[in-house]
């Protein structure tokens, strides 16, 4: 079950003569789509990688480096919003999946919030989510991802690896 959830990084970075990602404040993280890759790249490369997937757009979100030299990047909460809209347009169980973890993380910083179920769709799913500062967003039907106890703490780990959080730093609050 957890290598379903596995999320593999790119570790070799950008081929690009003089790219800024090493140093850079903020980039962003990509998400290739079935194969559940994620690349992170500089802003130019982000725009490269843009034009050559053509009309499919890519799952992405931007990733940001703590401010006082700490190498330590720090959720976006902004992309992190992004990734949960963009993940709604793909039609697959991981993808379902992965919305549904991004959802939790946005209830729990209130960029999300819960509402009563209005259909029978939202009567059965687990969580029935809108956008407080979008009046006019429809209510989001999610459906929790059967996940046994024992994988519970590597899914964890791989979403947060995703959004480009480490687990140490999850621990500490950052309200």
């Amino acid at each position: 079950m957890a290598d379903d959830w596995k999320i593999h990084r790119d570790r070799k970075g950008c081929d690009k003569p003089g790219c800024p990602l090493p140093t850079s404040r903020s980039w962003f993280a990509v998400l290739d789509w079935p194969s559940c890759q994620r690349r992170d790249l500089c802003d130019a490369c982000f725009q490269d990688h843009e034009r050559r997937s053509g009309a499919e757009p890519p799952i992405f979100w931007r990733a940001l480096r703590k401010a006082g030299g700490k190498k330590e990047p720090v959720l976006d909460l902004n992309s992190l919003r992004m990734l949960f809209d963009r993940l709604g347009g793909v039609d697959d169980d991981r993808a379902r999946s992965l919305r549904y973890f991004c959802a939790l993380l946005l209830l729990r910083k209130r960029l999300l919030r819960m509402v009563p179920p209005r259909t029978a769709e939202q009567e059965r799913a687990d969580l029935v989510v809108v956008d407080p500062k979008q009046k006019e967003m429809e209510p989001v039907s999610l459906f929790a991802p059967a996940v046994d106890a024992l994988d519970l703490g590597a899914v964890k780990d791989e979403l947060l690896a995703a959004i480009g959080e480490s687990p140490e730093s999850a621990e500490s609050p950052t309200e």
